[in-house]
């Protein structure tokens, strides 16, 4: 099994932005700042687990790149886009995964 180097996207570090903004505003910077590690560890995953999932079959992942792949993190609740390039996983966007039925 191959392993990949990680890369983030400049919407993925957007989106990380967000969602971080957004779960201190829900809840409180402590519930922030360990929802980010956890998502962080799920998608460092993908350094070893890029390639066991297959492409996307959904037409959203696919606007982010041709080869793109999806991952449910975060309790089912986001889907990270990302695709695999030589020796790189680069992580293309993070998404609510309700809009994955599309």
């Amino acid at each position: 099994m191959k392993e990949y180097l990680l890369k983030y996207s400049d919407e993925t570090v957007a989106d990380l932005v967000h969602l971080s903004t957004f779960a201190a505003g829900m809840h409180t910077p402590g519930f922030a700042i360990k929802f980010l590690e956890r998502l962080r560890r799920e998608i460092e995953s993908l350094s070893y687990l890029a390639d066991t999932l297959p492409r996307s079959p959904y037409g959203i992942p696919l606007l982010y790149h041709p080869n793109a792949k999806t991952m449910t993190v975060g309790n089912r609740k986001l889907t990270v886009i990302f695709h695999t390039d030589g020796d790189y996983v680069i992580v293309d966007k993070i998404l609510p995964s309700a809009l994955m039925k599309y």
